[in-house]
């Protein structure tokens, strides 16, 4: 969700050597982004192990934190990066030379995308309005582009259907399967299963449905591999996830099903995506397990879920 500011301000610096430094584990994600100059992968241990890896770079003029976390601006504190910009985060502003402040809590909610954005135009770039119609689209046949399965190969479709943050992001295994059967007997199509090795009971669930139909690929790639795996698929069925947002920057339409989070906070960016929700009176909580009763996501039918996947197909 930071791309388009990290694209806004090389738009208005395009001489700006950006480095982006970020977990390891997600690194291979910003080589899809051409505004990018270098990567600093992360690793996941010690603050000091961090601060480390940044100090052996070349000296950076200035540090623009996206997170609000105390830590990031501690490891570029200590990092002697000499101009620090950002929100004022968590009991940090001591820390920050350059402080971006909140927009008042009146009107529509801000994207996540916004948030950041703002960061940009502080920083002198010019943001237009209408910058989410610029995102990337994935090619359409109809435009003569795009992968044209030959006619005996079905369309590849994905489907993520675990959640990292917590099982109250995850809509119920067996309806994901449900859509996924009814996909199949209406198109010539098969579903690629992804997602991580904590999802391998689910996939279970939903590969026995599926049989032939399906290609279980969860807990079997690298994000190097899911982003080639996202490539060749016309469409991704998911929660509100990581590999949601991965979609969107390669232009993959999503049908994305939203329960205790927030699709006008958190939502694929881009124009050819379905939001599948029901608001209900106890959403969004953004809690990690839900302690009642799952109504959010209960309340998404299969019927929605199986006439949005064919909508956009």
């Amino acid at each position: 969700m930071s791309v388009p500011a990290v694209r806004a301000i090389k738009a208005g610096r395009p001489d700006a050597h950006i480095t982006v430094a970020v977990p390891s584990k997600i690194a291979a994600m910003w080589k899809l982004v051409p505004e990018v100059s270098e990567i600093i992968p992360l690793p996941n241990r010690s603050l000091l192990a961090t601060v480390r890896s940044i100090r052996r770079q070349p000296r950076f003029d200035v540090v623009i934190l996206f997170p609000n976390s105390l830590r990031t601006a501690v490891e570029t504190w200590l990092s002697e990066i000499p101009r620090r910009v950002g929100y004022r985060g968590h009991f940090r502003s001591w820390l920050l030379n350059q402080i971006i402040y909140e927009r008042e809590k009146t009107g529509p909610i801000d994207h996540q995308a916004d948030r950041y954005l703002r960061v940009a135009r502080e920083l002198g770039a010019i943001v237009q309005d209408s910058w989410r119609r610029a995102l990337p689209r994935v090619p359409d046949i109809a435009d003569g582009a795009g992968t044209v399965p030959r006619a005996d190969e079905p369309v590849k479709l994905g489907l993520s259907p675990g959640a990292e943050y917590g099982s109250a992001k995850r809509w119920l295994p067996q309806r994901f399967a449900e859509v996924a059967a009814a996909v199949v007997a209406e198109l010539s199509v098969q579903w690629i299963l992804l997602g991580t090795a904590k999802d391998m009971a689910i996939a279970e669930t939903i590969a026995k449905t599926l049989g032939h139909s399906c290609v279980n690929r969860i807990g079997q790639t690298t994000l190097e591999q899911l982003i080639d795996e996202l490539r060749e698929c016309r469409l991704l069925l998911t929660n509100d996830t990581g590999t949601m947002h991965l979609a969107s920057l390669l232009g993959v339409p999503t049908v994305a099903i939203f329960g205790s989070t927030e699709p006008r906070l958190t939502g694929p960016l881009g124009d050819r995506h379905i939001i599948v929700r029901h608001q209900v009176e106890c959403s969004p909580c953004f809690l990690r397990e839900c302690p009642i009763d799952f109504r959010c996501m209960k309340a998404v039918s299969i019927d929605e879920a199986i006439n949005a996947v064919l909508s956009i197909l």
